[in-house]
Formats: C-alpha cells, sequence, structure tokens
C-alpha cells in the first residue's frame, strides 16, 4: 500500500491540498467540463492518499470516463486528450485569476500524477534555459497574449488547437514571459485585465495561433505582434497530416520551433 502524501514543513499538507482542491473545482474561472473536475480530483485525492502508483490511463477511462472494461488507452485516446484540456484549464486559470492562490496544484506534461506547490516557491536549479538563454537579463518581463483563432464548428480542429496552445504555455514561461490567454467573454475579471493590457500595452505582445481543416491535412499557424504598433515581428504556419489524434510529437515540436523564434526576435529589440 503507498503512503500518503508527505506533509513535510517545505510543502502544502494533505490537508491544505485537499481544501485547495474543494475551492478550485467550486470556482467557474477554472474553465472545466464537470467530467474534467472530477478527472482533477479522482488524480490529486489518489496523490493524497498514497496511491499515485495507481494512476494509470485505464484507471482514469475507467472510473472517471465511464468506459468499460475493454477500455484500452493506445486506441481510445480521451484520457490524453482531457489531460491536456485539464493542464491548459489549470495553467489559464494560475496566469489570471488564481495568481494570488498559495498553493498550485499542476498536471506534469507526460504524467497524470500531479504536483503541489506553494505558488512563491519558485526554485533556481542552476541549469540554464536554451529559450531564455536568448533574452536579456536585465530586461522587463514582457506579457504575452495568446489569442486561439482555431475553427471551433470542428470539435477536432478546435481540440487541435488546444493541445497547441498547451505545448506553447510552458515554452513562453520558460521563456520568462508573463503569459495569458484571451478568455472568453463571459470571464470578465479576465477580460478587463487583458483589455487593460489592450489599452496601455507596455512591452505587451499578441501571439495568435490557429488550426484549419484543409482537404486532408490541417494547417498550424502564429503570428507575433507588438501590440505598441501592431507591426508583425514573426510568423509561421506548418501542415500536419489529419489523423484520428492530434500528432503531439509534431505539435510540440512546431511550438519549441515558435517560441525560439520569438524569444530571438524579443531579443534583438
Amino acid at each position: 500500500m503507498g503512503e500518503a502524501v508527505s506533509t513535510a514543513a517545505d510543502g502544502p499538507s494533505s490537508q491544505e491540498i485537499l481544501e485547495t482542491l474543494q475551492t478550485l473545482i467550486a470556482t467557474d474561472a477554472l474553465r472545466l467540463s464537470e467530467r474534467n473536475r472530477r478527472f482533477l480530483s479522482f488524480v490529486v485525492r489518489q496523490t493524497v492518499d498514497g496511491h499515485a502508483d495507481r494512476i494509470k490511463a485505464y484507471a482514469i477511462g475507467v472510473d472517471v470516463f465511464g468506459r468499460d472494461d475493454s477500455f484500452d488507452p493506445a486506441i481510445d485516446p480521451i484520457v490524453r486528450i482531457e489531460a491536456t484540456r485539464l493542464r491548459s484549464a489549470l495553467t489559464a486559470y494560475y496566469d489570471t485569476a488564481g495568481t494570488a492562490d498559495r498553493i498550485r496544484i499542476t498536471l506534469p506534461r507526460g504524467s497524470y500524477v500531479p504536483t503541489f506547490a506553494w505558488s512563491s516557491n519558485v526554485e533556481n536549479t542552476g541549469v540554464a534555459d536554451p529559450v531564455a538563454a536568448d533574452m536579456p537579463a536585465d530586461r522587463a518581463v514582457a506579457a504575452v497574449i495568446i489569442h486561439d483563432h482555431s475553427d471551433r464548428s470542428d470539435p477536432e480542429t478546435e481540440l487541435r488547437g488546444e493541445v497547441f496552445t498547451d505545448a506553447l504555455l510552458p515554452l513562453l514561461r520558460g521563456a520568462h514571459f508573463r503569459t495569458l490567454l484571451m478568455p472568453s467573454a463571459e470571464r470578465r475579471a479576465a477580460t478587463d485585465a487583458i483589455q487593460e493590457l489592450f489599452a496601455h500595452p507596455g512591452e505587451t505582445y499578441s501571439l495568435d495561433i490557429s488550426v484549419r481543416p484543409m482537404a486532408e491535412h490541417r494547417r498550424y499557424s502564429w503570428r507575433f505582434s507588438d501590440l505598441r504598433s501592431g507591426e508583425v515581428l514573426a510568423s509561421d504556419s506548418r501542415d500536419f497530416v489529419a489523423k484520428a489524434t492530434p500528432c503531439f510529437d509534431q505539435i510540440d515540436g512546431f511550438a519549441d520551433t515558435a517560441v525560439k523564434s520569438i524569444a530571438s526576435v524579443i531579443g534583438t529589440r
């Protein structure tokens, strides 16, 4: 049997994590469906109870998404797809409404086991970030607003836009950008904050991305522009063959190329 999550002095206790979870899944500021709130609750509680080793795609598919015993994660990608949505929603929440939250719950890429940390507990590993290295050390933190223009009339294309966004977010933060997502109209507080950036941009940039269906392909594109002048500083696009599930490795690679280009452009300004 696994041991309960550590309650060491340098990290949140089990009780604090569970209280944070309850607050998080109850807030409308976290843009998640009810079943993905159950997904989040399931993985957090399993981890806190010391059962992180049981958090597998099969268990999530059956216990959270109601798949039967014949569920095969290699054929049905629902868990991987919804985990992408969950990661994106958590990132967007902590970049906007949840910036002041004391404890952050995250779901690392490539894992379904959540991590818990104090929001102010930023650890410097001393390892140079190859993207951040392109940025001047004394430069003020620039803000990047991601606006996803993907075709939302097609659920599969919309999903790929979310996957592309999810790939970009950690890379931009790793390059020391303050990163925000263009929110839906009903998220008034987040919308007001971003409108203030539009009105008084300072060093604020727009990263417009899109995924569009094109016969047997989908076109992924991005355009990076300076909100102060409207100047387009960099852009690119790639066509990927349409498959039943998103081509995660290709999307990750394209996102990495995009952020390196963006960091290089900003580093020369």
